[in-house]
């Protein structure tokens, strides 16, 4: 009888994750009905499809749609899914951004937004949004939206480059991540910091797939300029400490 019953139970779980696949097949019509009513400024429309499509996300991962995170994706494989996911809370958060009585949602998606951009290969387009939306003095709640820019450009502990050629913990890592805080407050340092974003990715990759280029370029140009420059900007970053 509880084999029976135990039977009947798996069966019944077999078919609910049976329909949850099946639906999980149409989230990218939801997704895609969103974008669309996003371009004709129906933006309430847009909040249900953008809904629907995170909510079936989250049904998949047996979770709930407050709970994504970017763990439950492969990096790699799913970087896709994860821009158009970085995407769709940015536009809620656009659109939550329209009422006053919406903050809190906004703020929430916001730090979506930015929690399924930091570390990937995309993070520096999705700040570049943030920043042009800003300089079109398009946001309701600026201060939020130059907080999450801020969080995905400046406070993002990657420093790409100085990683790759001396690891994370190192303290000349350390020290131009310091630096590139302090440079954040001014204009001319955003644009610094955009393009080393922008291009030190690729920089990276290319290394990553050419090996000796890599330890050539290192060895005979990066890491003694990095050192040099380390070592002029340490007291400037830290002028209470004198390297050992």
């Amino acid at each position: 009888m509880a084999k029976k019953k135990l039977d009947a139970k798996d069966l019944k779980d077999e078919r609910k994750r049976e329909q949850v696949i099946e639906l999980y097949r149409t989230r990218l019509s939801h997704l895609k009905r969103a974008q669309t009513l996003v371009r004709d400024d129906r933006m309430a429309q847009a909040v249900e499809s953008y809904t629907k499509y995170l909510g079936i996300l989250a049904l998949y991962f047996d979770t709930t749609e407050d709970k994504l995170t970017p763990t439950l994706f492969d990096p790699v494989k799913d970087v896709t899914e994860l821009l158009l996911i970085s995407h769709a809370y940015w536009d809620l958060a656009k659109a939550f951004d329209r009422s006053p009585n919406l903050q809190r949602d906004c703020l929430r998606c916001l730090e979506q937004f930015v929690k399924f951009s930091i570390g990937f290969k995309y993070q520096h387009v999705n700040a570049q949004i943030i920043r042009k939306f800003n300089n079109k003095k398009q946001a309701h709640n600026p201060k939020a939206f130059e907080a999450a820019y801020h969080k995905i450009q400046i406070s993002s502990k990657k420093c790409y480059i100085a990683t790759a050629c001396f690891g994370e913990d190192d303290f000349r890592t350390q020290t131009l991540r310091h630096f590139k805080l302090k440079i954040s407050v001014f204009s001319l340092g955003k644009d610094f910091i955009d393009c080393y974003y922008q291009f030190s990715p690729t920089i990276v990759q290319q290394f990553n797939t050419h090996p000796r280029i890599k330890w050539l370029c290192e060895s005979f140009f990066i890491k003694p300029i990095l050192n040099i420059f380390t070592y002029i900007i340490r007291p400037y970053v830290h002028p209470t400490k004198t390297r050992s």
